[in-house]
């Protein structure tokens, strides 16, 4: 029998954490029949061997070995060649599931086949609850973000940012995009659409997959229960986010919006990064932050 539930997760040098997600999976997900298909990535730290010796004792863990650190969206590409579900989770190996927060996730996303993409509550470790997704970027609200305008109060309530105050994760709702942390969404939809865009190594590949959902039909979709813990930060790092971000928003532009805008953009990135740089790299002394902003000042023209 076919499993209901392929769940994906890209293995790169988070042993323990990706140990505690596989544990986490077999220990509360009930009444669905699912898979777990883990693409290793070229980890150093003992993960390969680890998720093979998961999967001796755990039958329903299958290994795709990619042998090399090929990205995010390719890593799930590869995943879901080795898909049987009629569903997929695209979940990072940084997350904690409870309560049963798979089957409840499927459940939702069967009784609407409207939807596209669809993504749950994420909380902090703490249980405080985080971001997880946003509105597709546009001349404005990027604009309104590198200057800092949608921080502002009163005038930051009235823009569609792409990464939307804390606050606005506290009811069910339509969003233009969820995070790749936890991304549900029927097989034969996302094969539809091509799947990730491989051309992006890391960071922002969900917003564009999003983007290409939208543009056939298909909203996504945020509700804030069930909920899983996302741990945040394992794979990446901060340096490497904010790099990439800016590197995917400038290519999002060149392959999906006017190009008369792209000059503009990049000047919105530039000021933006400099102002960056000048406040969080110098005023307040993050060394990551500096040799981000100083390499994104370097590229983006």
């Amino acid at each position: 029998m076919k499993p209901t539930l392929s769940i994906i997760t890209i293995s790169y040098n988070t042993r323990d954490i990706l140990r505690d997600c596989l544990t986490s999976i077999v220990k509360f997900t009930k009444d669905i029949e699912y898979e777990i298909i883990v693409v290793s990535t070229g980890s150093s730290d003992g993960s390969l061997e680890m998720i093979k010796a998961f999967a001796a004792k755990n039958p329903l863990v299958k290994l795709v070995d990619a042998q090399s650190n090929i990205g995010f969206g390719r890593g799930n590409n590869l995943g879901v060649k080795n898909a049987q579900g009629e569903y997929l989770l695209f979940l990072n190996s940084d997350t904690l599931i409870f309560d049963n927060a798979l089957k409840e996730a499927v459940d939702i996303l069967r009784k609407h086949p409207e939807v596209g993409a669809y993504s749950c509550r994420l909380l902090n470790a703490d249980r405080s609850f985080q971001p997880s997704g946003g509105h597709f970027p546009t001349f404005g609200n990027v604009f309104a973000w590198q200057l800092f305008i949608d921080d502002l109060p009163l005038i930051g309530n009235l823009i569609s940012s792409f990464h939307p105050k804390q606050s606005r994760y506290d009811k069910n709702q339509k969003m233009d995009w969820v995070t790749g942390a936890f991304m549900l969404i029927k097989k034969d939809l996302f094969e539809k659409v091509g799947g990730f865009d491989q051309k992006i190594f890391m960071y922002t590949e969900e917003m564009e997959l999003c983007y290409r959902l939208a543009q056939i039909g298909h909203q996504t979709f945020y509700t804030n229960t069930p909920a899983i813990i996302h741990l945040g930060g394992a794979s990446g790092g901060s340096y490497l986010a904010l790099t990439e971000e800016i590197k995917n928003m400038l290519y999002f532009w060149r392959k999906h919006e006017p190009r008369w805008q792209l000059p503009f953009i990049k000047l919105f990135f530039w000021k933006g990064s400099l102002l960056r740089l000048l406040i969080f790299g110098i005023i307040k002394g993050d060394d990551k932050a500096r040799r981000a902003y100083q390499d994104a000042l370097g590229f983006i023209f």
